[in-house]
């Protein structure tokens, strides 16, 4: 009896330092235009978080701040970043979750110089996948696209906000849209500019094309000849 409860209180007592092994998730703060809460160097500080966290950064100063990762990720965009934020705001980082094991660096695009700092992902957790969608542009008569627009098809295997759609003939941009995809199957109509309309206008035949820009993920085009 005595072994049993010693086993089950051993048995606890490793739970609970392996789950504080995995809880090393470091707030990321402002101040006096520094970031605050991290360790080592004040002026170029460490934050630890495991993978498929988002950080949170609080502005405990009176000037405006963000966070921004130098690296870029797949969409050209920075790989993390928050909204530039006024005193007495907080907001999550966005990006984080898709990071795995390694070290970034991050500064404020306010104050680059000043505000600098460096974020490191453990082994511990799982990283997001990053957001991806299939793409086809399935509308492919010239009269109707300019009527009603480039119709596609995509099929993303989460929803995704923020995605822009470009539809373009040649290099020209004839068209542009905005659009959140669900999970799933999505038919977004990408609608012709005026300028568009008038590209196409007279053409019997069109190489067109369609590109998606999928935030933290690669984008993705589609191309198809009008008739």
């Amino acid at each position: 009896m005595r072994l049993a409860v010693f086993l089950g209180t051993a048995t606890l007592a490793l739970g609970l330092i392996a789950a504080a092994a995995w809880a090393v998730f470091q707030p990321i703060g402002s101040k006096d235009n520094a970031y605050t809460g991290g360790t080592g160097d004040p002026a170029n500080p460490t934050f630890t978080m495991d993978q498929g966290e988002r950080p949170s950064f609080s502005d405990g100063g009176i000037n405006q701040h963000n966070v921004t990762a130098r690296q870029n990720g797949p969409d050209g965009r920075a790989l993390f970043s928050t909204p530039t934020l006024n005193a007495g705001q907080s907001a999550t980082l966005d990006g984080t979750q898709f990071l795995t094991a390694g070290t970034y660096t991050f500064f404020c695009t306010i104050h680059p110089t000043e505000m600098q700092a460096t974020l490191i992902v453990t082994g511990n957790g799982t990283a997001q996948p990053r957001p991806s969608s299939s793409i086809k542009v399935t509308r492919r008569s010239v009269s109707q696209t300019i009527k009603k627009g480039l119709k596609v098809k995509m099929t993303p295997t989460t929803t995704i906000q923020g995605v822009t759609l470009t539809a373009k003939l040649g290099k020209t941009t004839i068209g542009k849209k905005t659009t959140t995809l669900n999970a799933g199957f999505n038919a977004p109509v990408v609608k012709l500019s005026k300028a568009g309309k008038s590209k196409l206008r007279g053409k019997s035949t069109a190489k067109v094309s369609v590109t998606a820009d999928i935030p933290f993920g690669s984008p993705v085009t589609s191309k198809v000849k009008l008739s």
